[in-house]
């Protein structure tokens, strides 16, 4: 561990040898790397796939919408419609608080709880170094600090690591208490369907619950209409056992909706696109609060589809960028063992290794997308495989000129004779110095 070191009572102190962190270095570029690779580039090959459909889906319901109205259930039934409507009340359940605020009554499409509770709260940090004498050994030092905090979820503090450290001692002193009884639990619930204009969906989740709810004030509490605060189970004069609790429901001031979907008697559900090439089965749904026309609609669809796409490229670019950058782990510990300059050299080849996993990992993803936009949009599927392949020819490029720089370094040097060595001619007569 170094000499020298000092721990803290809120710290724990492990030292890691060189054998195992190249043993679990193996293990992660032989078994966990490949499969990483393997389950992104499905993962990308899926994602494609779904943009390709998602976008051909939209493009086809916005041919084929009909604009349905508030009134009649049975209108353009069968078919895909698109509706301004208001979200109706009626037929809409009435939610119950619990706990103290078992006097909520509250009817709506949905009712939120938010209730927390000042807590106690571990947070720990890591941080790990390499023996700078070699060997290939790590030393981590984990440090672990608390502070009260508002959770939704009550904390068990009795099992913290350094419950007795001087670090709780000075931002805690308390366990925390149990969840109170009077607390209820955050949560939200929904009805199962809602009436918008004269149609019924089931899309309930769709419609946000951000507005407030007020509530009589039970006993032992106090607050506004929005928010209930209450002192009563707390245990330390930093103020842990304080309950807060907010009730949210959805905005019946602003009750317009835009609706879309295929009408089933009155009913609206999925809407299926008609199947084209490698696309079947896919849906259109939406309910979204506000008035849309159908051309702000069908284009916030495309957005949102495209916004999800490029958020799993990144996603899947970051993980193989990754995996690649564990098949260099070993050289990295075996670099590490190597006395005295092991651990320079192997942070030298980890910064290596990082830049050049990214090569690989880009011409992965670029592959995986090429293939399949090749195979269902060839317009932008053959760039796509165009730059696939020349940053697989700027990769191998990369590793010829390297081999070839090393071989220069490693081969040994002969004589030198010079030019006037290699241009003598005839030989020349000795002549006597007088």
């Amino acid at each position: 561990m170094g000499a020298g070191l000092t721990v803290a009572d809120n710290q724990n102190v492990t030292h890691e040898s060189g054998a195992s962190r190249l043993c679990g270095s193996i293990v992660a570029a032989v078994c966990l790397a490949p499969l990483l690779i393997i389950g992104m580039c499905l993962m990308l090959g899926w994602n494609e796939k779904r943009a390709v459909c998602d976008s051909k889906a939209i493009l086809a319901g916005e041919r084929e919408v009909q604009l349905m109205g508030c009134t009649n259930p049975r209108q353009w039934n069968g078919a895909l419609v698109m509706m301004n409507c208001d979200v109706k009340k009626e037929g809409l359940p009435t939610f119950t608080g619990e706990g103290d605020f078992s006097s909520l009554r509250y009817t709506g499409t949905g009712l939120k709880v938010k209730a927390e509770m000042y807590q106690c709260v571990e947070s720990k940090h890591t941080e790990t170094h390499k023996d700078r004498s070699g060997g290939g050994g790590s030393t981590t030092i984990t440090t672990y600090t608390y502070r009260p905090e508002w959770k939704e979820k009550p904390i068990d503090s009795t099992i913290f690591e350094k419950r007795y450290s001087g670090n709780f001692m000075q931002h805690c002193g308390r366990d925390n208490p149990s969840w109170p009884s009077g607390v209820p639990q955050s949560g939200t619930k929904y009805a199962e369907s809602v009436n918008v204009g004269a149609v019924k969906t089931k899309l309930v989740s769709s419609i946000p619950l951000e507005t407030p709810i007020g509530v009589n004030t039970p006993s032992g509490w106090n607050g506004g209409t929005s928010q209930y605060r209450s002192s009563k189970w707390r245990v330390s004069s930093s103020g842990i056992g304080d309950v807060r609790v907010t009730f949210y429901g959805n905005d019946w001031a602003h009750p317009a909706a835009t609706l879309l979907g295929k009408n089933v008697n009155g009913e609206i559900t999925a809407w299926t696109a008609p199947d084209s090439w490698m696309c079947s089965g896919s849906k259109l749904q939406d309910l979204r609060m506000g008035s849309f026309n159908k051309d702000e609609l069908f284009k916030s669809l495309q957005i949102e589809s495209a916004i999800l796409t490029w958020i799993l490229r990144f996603v899947g670019f970051g993980i193989l960028w990754f995996a690649f950058s564990l098949l260099f782990a070993p050289l990295e510990v075996m670099a590490d063992c190597i006395p005295c300059i092991g651990p320079f050299l192997g942070d030298s080849i980890e910064a290596v290794a990082c830049g050049v996993s990214c090569l690989p990992a880009t011409a992965c993803c670029s592959l995986v997308v090429g293939i399949v936009w090749v195979a269902m949009r060839p317009m932008v599927g053959v760039p796509l495989m165009l730059f696939f392949c020349l940053v697989m020819a700027a990769f191998f490029v990369f590793r010829m000129q390297s081999q070839k720089r090393r071989a220069l370094a490693t081969s040994p040097a002969g004589p030198a004779y010079g030019a006037t060595g290699s241009q003598m001619g005839a030989p020349v007569a000795a002549v006597p110095v007088q």
